[in-house]
């Protein structure tokens, strides 16, 4: 059984933690800060799939992931905090999208529903001027619970890895001064938009995103998603969030609140005016590819070498049956991921 280290101790680590130790082996998980310093640390997290109604091998596999993810969430004591979300049209032609994706039999039954303007006022308890998709399988998280449960599984290393080196007994992890900090037979990187810094291959793009909240034990919402999004946390409401490309400062803004703010208000004003609390602010940066697909396996050439990556704005939804693929790989077992899938998000893809 070859020895594992992970880098990253968000979501993507977290799930390979889990996957790794279902399968009975117990990695290393590095961290440069602590579980949930990037992406993965707010106070809540959207479960959604990427809705493609023209691709139907990213259809599946987002509705497998769902699928996953749901059932490993549900296994967390105080991890889902919503069961459900509405995803609101943006443009007229989203009408007719959300049909055509309802009707795609990669879903359980009852799981994609499109309900008018009517139905998704009265689900929202305020008046919107569109229908949507109800997305029952959708969920809503909080990321604390779920990394304290995976991340328990391994085995806990605090340190910033500056570089990577391939030697001739596998790797080593190495610190800013150049010293060693562990030795592996395989490493995964699985460090969000850190990936990009230890392996600058993987053509990753930085998307930064600032979200906010108010925590407020009287606000109990439905989660509902657009152009933003609102989503409850178990102890108020969590809204955002920007999306700034090529932007990597993680220093939380007075205009971006703002911006948040407004594209609340817009879509729902009444959400807005229920703010009454303080409004705390978090930004972090999203790792993005060039076709908005995962990375997720062996990287390319390189021996004993994968990356659990890339993952946007998609992580909480992906990170399970991807960090499952990677594991049954590492230790030649079945993938849950069909070859085809697999093929679509390696790490070795043209994007």
């Amino acid at each position: 059984v070859p020895s594992v280290a992970v880098i990253g101790a968000g979501i993507a680590g977290a799930a390979l933690a889990r996957a790794f130790a279902a399968l009975g082996h117990r990695v290393a998980v590095v961290e440069a800060e602590a579980a949930g310093a990037g992406g993965s640390g707010f106070p809540a997290a959207l479960v959604t799939p990427r809705l493609d109604a023209g691709d139907p091998d990213i259809a599946v596999l987002h509705a497998q992931a769902l699928e996953r993810a749901g059932d490993l969430y549900g296994q967390i004591e105080g991890a889902v905090v919503a069961k459900g979300v509405l995803q609101l049209e943006q443009a007229p032609r989203d009408a007719g999208r959300f049909r055509k994706i309802a009707d795609q039999p990669i879903w359980p039954a009852g799981a994609m529903t499109v309900v008018d303007a009517t139905a998704a006022s009265a689900h929202l308890g305020e008046a919107v001027d569109t229908g949507g998709l109800m997305m029952a399988s959708a969920v809503a998280v909080r990321p604390a619970p779920v990394l304290e449960a995976w991340l328990g599984q391994a085995e806990r290393l605090t340190a910033n890895v500056a570089t990577i080196q391939q030697t001739d007994n596998g790797w080593s992890l190495l610190a800013d001064a150049g010293e060693v900090l562990l030795k592996a037979d395989v490493v995964i990187l699985a460090a969000g938009w850190g990936n990009a810094g230890l392996a600058p291959d993987l053509a990753l793009a930085p998307v930064r995103g600032q979200a906010n909240w108010v925590e407020d034990d009287t606000l109990e919402v439905p989660a509902v998603a657009w152009g933003g999004y609102r989503v409850p946390t178990g102890r108020g409401v969590l809204f955002g969030a920007t999306h700034d490309r090529g932007r990597t400062d993680t220093v939380a803004s007075t205009e971006d609140t703002a911006r948040n703010l407004a594209i609340l208000a817009a879509r729902l004003p009444h959400a807005c005016q229920d703010l009454r609390a303080k409004i705390y602010s978090r930004a972090a940066v999203r790792a993005t590819t060039s076709d908005r697909l995962p990375l997720a396996g062996p990287a390319s050439g390189t021996e004993g070498l994968y990356v659990l990556g890339g993952l946007g704005s998609r992580g909480f939804c992906v990170a399970p049956l991807l960090a499952e693929h990677i594991a049954a790989s590492v230790t030649g077992t079945p993938s849950p991921l069909s070859h085809a899938i697999a093929k679509r998000v390696g790490p070795g893809r043209s994007t």
